[in-house]
């Protein structure tokens, strides 16, 4: 890319209100040659230009220029010549400011031509001059990738302090570049000693630009040439202030000179490097490689009074801040910075007071300011109050945005919480707004690690053996999070070369790199050998130190936190252990962890992730860790907000979980824990005794009105008894109704009286029924009491209502028998039939409204479970026999279409992938297999095998007994995973597509095994899981955090043999050993809320499988007393505030149609009691 550059020198001026300046000429003409030597511009003019004959070339000429030339000139070489290529403008002349009648000051460069008209000693007109506004608009038209002006006139500041460039450089655009140096401030004047060659300012950008000021780079930047000019000019009458934009422009470079003349530095054998620790300001020539990175934040901050720094833990925010950022503000990188009043926080458990606090004092000053909020993340870790989480959210916002004050605002936030401030408006609109506020620290370049690396060495006149700069580079590039472990891999490095050896050479080497064991295991060998140091006693205290420097988010993500002195002390067996174990991890040496006055905190989170027994600790005590944290907050609010109240101590499910976790790991509680447990536990105690008392007097009430029922009661209980007794329990009934006609018969008069109490008979009869889970039998009575109520004038409310009850209860909707063993497993077709199969080798097919159709003869042993295909094509069938097969459950012939052999053992469950070409196997030999289905081998062969116990050897697990694949499942919405439970309590997936590729572990291992998977076919990545302790699990597949999203803790009192997702993934059902099966709302599960829909009772042994049909209305299940039952399981929502005996017949009766069309076993109670309900022929 090309460079250009003007240089315009104004001497002569027509106007006698504009000296003529006497070093003007000779400043432009030495900056020139300046820029044509060491510049590498293509073209260098001059304005005013002469020919020198002797030289034979252009040189600054001493004669005059009109405002048109200027503008000519300048109109040329920004849209023409420059246009696209790096532009430089250098200015020295007259410069002035012209008041407007409302106050207003405008600034101009003076033309030689220029006149100014006075007035009352303020110029108040001008003619000819060049217009700063028009030339900031110039500039702005024009198509530059670079820019630098330097401007040495009176009143240059304008330029800046005005912020008239802030319309240029919305236009540049963070892909420009720009640099910008005044002379003065807007309401200064340039100034000149006569004895000096050349005026004070261009003096001062001259030597800058001269070898006085190269580097060993031997290049001078924009950045290099004002520090140098604003420390020579300190104690002059003027101050130069600066602007830039985008990356270092370099203006001038020199050749390289030979190593061996360079400047000797000094042996200085105290520790550059940071280790852990954040740079401070204090350290910020330490602080390199991040130049780039420290200018775009000035650019930002140039625009905007809020700036979020964003980037993973470990890309060095902190330290980009404060040793970046904050000392160029000291140094004036933006106009008027270095006086800005600046105050920094952490926002700990309680960030609203510290902010009120400072924003208060800086108020007072009475000043611009800047606050610094490092680790905004901790508003979220550690703040728990949601109502002072969005106050401070809120104040932050207000004062940014408040024009009454000049507050800057700059907070660090880690990546992985932005998501976090999405909950929060006020904060999340601050991220997003243009001009840009925000800045995502990327992650070093070679170039700028190399640099980091081996510059502070170098300030301290050490070097690095050859290579090792470069082999460090590479053990750290492209690594996220990686800059903490690198100091500290450096920090040790030059312990181990400079610090401990007797006579040390300034020399770091690869045997010292390879000694601490490089950059990714400096951290985690010096952090062991510490802990291995300590004596055994200490090591526990360690450990203990550690879990409270720990904070667990709410997605699981594992951050620090502060502990207080008092609460360490409290878990530690004395003061002096605590001095002892804290001073050592804290040393000047070590530095894992920071102290000050109150608190004590990891040195930084690399240490969570990067040492490897810390990660254990951390793994083996999440929910030690979780509980802590627990009751210490409800302990502070208990203290806090409510003063020590009862109606603040534990109870209930809380107050159980804790006691039961103290009981079991004792945990050393502080003196105020201690308190706050002891009277949580004395309340309850109080609760349970009022309680038993109450049960007492309601048991003795209860037993009393017993008492005056009991021969009534015995009466009912031995008729139905005695009618339980016949072969048809429906006998009971016609003896009912024959007694209740032969009363009828004695007195006609009383018929009403008599019909009422036939009525309350059926009624209490149903009752009796649905309580004994008979629910056919329950509807069959409620049936004959609306009948009897019928005959009977008036409303009988309360009877209607306790009948709707009870029949609105029945879910029972269908009860298939036909099979002579227990039923193993149950699936529907896309078009509802039914397939059955049991322990006596039978599959069974029954029609949607449970019509029997046929058998599928075909196996030689129990046949443990049947799964249709997706699109109904298939059906597959699981045998003890060890081999599955596949059917046409509409052919005419009944035999497999394919019988797949292979597994040495039970087959236990199969899955289809979702376009069903593909169907998974697995069983009792803890073996998966993949097949094709449309496969022409005879026999078929898998397409890809694991074995479950090789898994389980490789994580270095010791396996002592065979391993069952006890169910898997194929993600419905990705063919290629496949979930799987076994024996050993986890839930797994494989990607089977990839060849030798082990299973995924989503679960932690726990003591229970695990016999049902399934995926929802609808919502993407859920997957439930659920076994011998009767708990349902709920796992998001794609949480890394490796545990369930959702636990239903007791979901049945046995185990869980069979679990299905309705259609909409809304809904979730399980049968369990305990005969029942259960209906739960998933996003209440999810949500923590109380999340069981419906509990169905009947069958009256161990519920097996289960399944929802394709519109998710009805639920089949497979029991060991040999029926399949159907369950309409929803809620009836035709529940009536009055209901009506003609509704109520209506639906009970439309109900046993539907049951009798397939179950003639009622069809003698039909016969019996004609006219009871009004059935069409069959």
């Amino acid at each position: 890319m090309a460079r250009y550059a003007l240089v315009i020198g104004i001497a002569e001026y027509v106007s006698p209100s504009l000296s003529r300046l006497s070093k003007t000429t000779n400043d432009a003409e030495a900056i020139a040659q300046l820029l044509e030597q060491y510049g590498d511009f293509q073209s260098v003019q001059r304005l005013p230009q002469r020919w020198n004959k002797d030289k034979n070339a252009y040189e600054m000429a001493a004669s005059k220029v009109t405002g048109a030339e200027i503008g000519e000139k300048l109109r040329t070489f920004l849209l023409e010549q420059a246009a696209n290529n790096e532009a430089l403008i250098y200015f020295s002349g007259h410069g002035f400011t012209i008041s407007d009648n409302l106050g207003q000051q405008k600034g101009y460069l003076a033309s030689s031509d220029c006149q100014i008209e006075f007035k009352e000693n303020e110029n108040v007109e001008q003619k000819y001059g060049i217009p700063l506004d028009s030339l900031n608009d110039l500039i702005r038209a024009s198509q530059l990738s670079s820019l630098v002006m330097l401007l040495d006139c009176c009143n240059s500041g304008y330029f800046l302090e005005r912020q008239l460039i802030q319309k240029t450089l919305n236009a540049f655009s963070s892909q420009k570049d720009y640099y910008l140096i005044t002379a003065c401030r807007s309401f200064e004047r340039a100034g000149v000693i006569k004895s000096e060659e050349y005026s004070i300012f261009t003096g001062a950008v001259i030597k800058g630009l001269t070898t006085e000021n190269v580097g060993s780079s031997r290049r001078i930047s924009g950045d290099r040439l004002f520090d140098f000019v604003s420390n020579e000019l300190k104690s002059s009458v003027q101050e130069p202030i600066r602007m830039g934009w985008g990356r270092s422009i370099t203006l001038v470079t020199y050749p390289q000179l030979d190593i061996s003349t360079g400047e000797e530095i000094a042996f200085n054998q105290e520790n550059p490097y940071r280790g852990l620790y954040a740079f401070e300001a204090e350290q910020a020539q330490y602080f390199c490689g991040r130049e780039e990175a420290s200018r775009t934040l000035i650019s930002r901050l140039a625009e905007s009074r809020f700036l979020a720094v964003i980037g993973y833990s470990g890309s060095g925010k902190s330290s980009l801040v404060k040793a970046g950022l904050l000392p160029q503000l000291k140094r004036d990188r933006l106009p008027g910075s270095s006086q800005w009043a600046i105050a920094s926080l952490t926002p700990g458990e309680h960030p609203l007071g510290q902010l009120v606090d400072i924003l208060a004092r800086q108020q007072q000053q009475n000043k611009p300011h800047l606050l610094f909020i490092d680790q905004f993340e901790e508003i979220f870790t550690l703040c728990q109050n949601d109502d002072e989480r969005q106050a401070f959210i809120r104040l932050v916002a207000q004062e940014v945005k408040n024009s009454e004050v000049e507050t800057r605002i700059i907070l660090t936030i880690r990546g992985d919480f932005l998501n976090r401030c999405a909950d929060y408006l006020e904060i999340i609109s601050l991220i997003n707004s243009i001009p840009p506020t925000s800045f995502i620290v990327t992650p070093m370049s070679f170039i700028e690690l190399e640099e980091a690396i081996e510059k502070p060495a170098k300030l301290h006149g050490v070097t690095f053996e050859r290579g090792l700069v470069s082999q460090i580079s590479a053990d750290v590039v492209n690594r996220p999070g990686a800059l903490p472990i690198l100091q500290y891999a450096l920090k040790e490095l030059w312990r181990v070369c400079i610090e401990e050896p007797e006579s040390p050479e300034p020399l770091l080497t690869r045997k010292g790199y390879e000694e601490i064991g490089g950059v990714k295991g400096a951290l985690d060998k010096r952090a062991t050998i510490l802990y291995q140091s300590l004596t055994t006693v200490d090591q526990a205290f360690a450990r203990c130190l550690f879990m409270e420097l720990v904070q667990l988010g709410e997605a699981g993500e594992v951050t620090r936190r502060r502990a207080s002195w008092d609460r360490l002390e409290a878990i530690s067996d004395s003061p002096q252990q605590l001095q002892r174990v804290v001073g050592l991890l804290a040393g000047s040496q070590q530095r894992l962890i920071i102290t000050d006055e109150n608190t004590v905190e990891v040195a930084h989170e690399a240490l969570l992730s990067e040492w490897k027994l810390l990660n254990t600790w951390i793994a083996e005590n999440l929910e030690n860790i979780r509980l802590g944290r627990s009751l210490e907050e409800d302990c502070q609010d208990w203290l806090q907000r409510f003063s020590k109240s009862d109606e603040a101590l534990l109870a209930g499910a809380n107050l159980a979980v804790i006691s039961e976790w103290i009981n079991k790991t004792q945990p050393r509680l502080t003196p105020l824990e201690a308190e706050f447990l002891h009277k949580s536990l004395e309340r309850r105690d109080r609760a349970i005794q009022a309680q038993l008392e109450q049960e007492r007097q309601l048991r003795e009430a209860a037993e009393a009105r017993a008492n005056a029922e009991g021969e009534k009661v015995k009466q009912e209980k031995a008729k139905i008894k005695a009618e339980r007794q016949r072969t048809q329990a429906f006998a009971v009934l016609a003896v009912i109704l024959i007694a209740s006609a032969g009363l009828w018969v004695k007195s006609e008069k009383n018929n009403a009286e008599v019909k009422r109490g036939e009525s309350n008979t059926w009624i209490k009869v149903s009752q009796l029924y649905l309580n004994d889970d008979k629910q056919l039998e329950a509807l069959m009575a409620s049936v004959q009491a609306l009948q009897a109520l019928k005959k009977v004038d008036g409303k009988h409310t309360d009877q209607l209502k306790q009948l709707q009850s009870i029949i609105y209860d029945v879910k029972e909707h269908n009860r298939l028998e036909g099979h002579k063993d227990k039923v193993w497993g149950v699936s529907f077709s896309p078009d509802g039939k039914i397939a059955s199969s049991s322990a006596n080798n039978e599959i069974k097919i029954w029609d949607k409204n449970g019509k029997f159709l046929r058998d599928l003869p075909g196996h030689d042993g129990g046949v443990w479970s049947v799964r249709f295909s997706h699109n109904g094509k298939f059906l597959a069938s699981t045998s003890q026999d060890t081999t599955f097969n596949l059917w046409n459950i509409d052919a005419k012939e009944h035999k497999p279409l394919k019988t797949f052999k292979g597994h040495n053992n039970t087959v236990y469950d199969v899955s289809f992938s979702r376009d069903d070409k593909f169907i998974a196997s697995g069983g009792k030999d803890g073996i998966i297999k993949v097949w094709h289905t449309e496969i022409q081998e005879n026999p078929p062969q898998p397409i890809n095998t694991l074995n479950v116990e090789e898994v389980l050897k490789k994580e270095g697990y010791n396996v002592k007994a065979q391993h069952r694949v006890n169910s898997l499942d194929i993600d419905p919405n990705d063919s290629s995973k496949i979930a799987y439970v076994d024996d050993d309590g986890s839930v797994r997936i494989w990607d089977w597509q990839k060849k030798n590729t082990s299973s995924r572990n989503i679960g932690i291992h726990v003591p229970e095994i695990l016999q049902i998977v399934r995926y929802s076919l609808k919502r993407k990545n859920l997957l439930a899981s659920a076994g011998n302790k009767g708990n349902i699990y709920i796992w998001d597949t794609t949480n890394k955090q490796q545990k369930p999203i959702a636990i239903i803790n007791q979901a049945h009192q046995d185990i869980i043999y069979g679990l299905d997702f309705s259609p909409d993934g809304k809904m979730l059902a399980s049968g369990s050993v305990d005969e029942t099966v259960k209906v739960w709302n998933v996003d209440k599960a999810i949500n923590g809320e109380t999340s069981l829909i419906a509990t169905l009772k009947g069958h009256t042994q161990q519920v097996n499988r289960l399944e929802f049909s394709r519109d998710g209305n009805i639920i089949a299940s497979s029991s060991n007393d040999g029926t399949v039952r159907l369950w309409k399981w929803q809620s009836n929502s035709q529940t009536d505030v009055t209901p009506k005996v003609e509704n109520l017949l209506k639906y009970s009766c439309n109900f046993l149609e539907e049951y009798l069309q397939t179950n003639k076993n009622i069809s003698d109670w039909v016969n019996y009691q004609s006219g009871i309900c009004s059935f069409k022929e069959k």
